[in-house]
């Protein structure tokens, strides 16, 4: 399969990919993601399609405060951005929105930022289970210990090597000692 084909496969599967998210285009610079209100800030060089944007966009954006959205090897790339003031600890702010338009989008590439106007952060939900198990003081003491339920028993099993035979078809033919080393000569019996 050349490139060629691969590109024709790659569209054709593009083309049968519904959108994850309802957008509507209120105006040209307003529109609507699963009712929820976001503003085209900054076209640099007509870098918005809205088609594209439409097609790339994933509803794990709507926590994002602005979607920035660059053009690279033809190719739509979007990356979210939260206000400074959010209660996020770890970013991207859109303090930084600056140094990864220079460092990351192609010179002179075309790129959007949209701002969403009614950004909703995602809740996560917490992985910690310790503090849920230590509230029961019936627990058995090695409750720390991994359960093994397992359908199939443990066995540590080694091999065990067979003695070499190579030794006892051998005969000492001469012993020759040097003032540094010993060595053994040895001869086969075949």
């Amino acid at each position: 399969m050349d490139r060629k084909q691969l590109d024709e496969l790659v569209e054709q599967q593009a083309e049968k990919r519904r959108p994850l998210a309802r957008i509507t285009r209120t105006t040209e610079t307003e529109f609507l993601i699963n009712d929820h209100k976001y503003e085209l800030v900054e076209d640099h060089a007509h870098g918005f399609d809205f088609d594209e944007f439409v097609r790339r966009y994933h509803p794990a954006f709507s926590q994002f405060d602005y979607i920035v959205g660059d053009w690279g090897y033809g190719k739509l790339r979007l990356r979210g951005f939260y206000n400074d003031d959010r209660a996020v600890q770890t970013g991207p702010f859109v303090s930084a929105l600056n140094d990864y338009i220079l460092e990351f989008v192609n010179f002179g590439a075309p790129y959007f930022v949209i701002h969403n106007l009614e950004a909703r952060p995602i809740v996560r939900k917490s992985h910690n289970t310790r503090n849920r198990h230590r509230s029961n003081k019936n627990r058995n003491h090695n409750s720390h210990r991994p359960r093994r339920n397992h359908a199939f028993v443990e066995q540590k099993v080694t091999t065990k090597k067979k003695p070499s035979r190579k030794h006892k078809d051998m005969v000492v033919k001469a012993e020759e000692k040097s003032n540094k080393h010993h060595f053994i000569i040895r001869e086969s019996k075949n």
